[in-house]
């Protein structure tokens, strides 16, 4: 299994990258519709978006180690090392729909694990997006920048199952929310560029 969290190192530094579910690359500094493949030879071949094609080889399994370089240009090499492997809550959160409460009542929300952490509410859209700090814990913070609705932070539980919170800065301004499932493909149907 290659999904988790990786250091992608280039010759000006290291930055986190994501292999997730479905082929779909994630570069939390660097967003873009991106994807990853594996082939059967060992090679990991990455489509970056606009930040370029790579080809890595494994050098050793054991540790999930790669080594490349960017598809015809030897000198731009990368290596990528797991870093860790994605928590139960990071896996029950990508790809998900939930009923999301708050002191006026109940609605659903879905978190995308598609290039931009898209986050969808059919009920008050907005352009918005998720993203987690304190990932490395099992039970990390989930901060939505709902646009327009304002700006939530809410810890996730470790069995990934529910999460509560406020929005940011109000703790008396409360939510809380339970995971009804998985998104499933439709994911795909609401990422664009950005």
């Amino acid at each position: 299994m290659m999904e988790g969290v990786h250091d992608f190192e280039h010759p000006h530094g290291v930055f986190d990258v994501h292999l997730r579910s479905n082929g779909r690359f994630f570069a939390p500094k660097f967003q873009c519709k991106a994807e990853w493949h594996a082939t059967e030879a060992g090679e990991l071949e990455i489509n970056f978006g606009k930040f370029g094609e790579y080809k890595l080889t494994i050098t050793d399994p054991a540790t999930r180690s790669f080594s490349g370089a960017m598809v015809g240009k030897p000198e731009s090499w990368r290596k990528m090392k797991l870093k860790r492997p994605f928590s139960t809550a990071e896996k029950m959160l990508m790809d998900s729909e939930w009923e999301l409460e708050h002191p006026g009542g109940k609605f659903k929300i879905e978190f995308r694990a598609d290039g931009y952490n898209h986050f969808v509410c059919a009920d008050f859209p907005a352009h918005s997006h998720w993203s987690l700090s304190n990932d490395e814990t099992a039970t990390p913070l989930l901060y939505i920048n709902w646009g327009k609705y304002g700006e939530y932070e809410l810890v996730i539980a470790e069995d990934g199952q529910t999460m509560s919170g406020s929005a940011k800065g109000q703790p008396g301004n409360w939510r809380k929310a339970v995971r009804l499932g998985s998104v499933g493909n439709a994911a795909a149907v609401h990422e664009h560029s950005h």
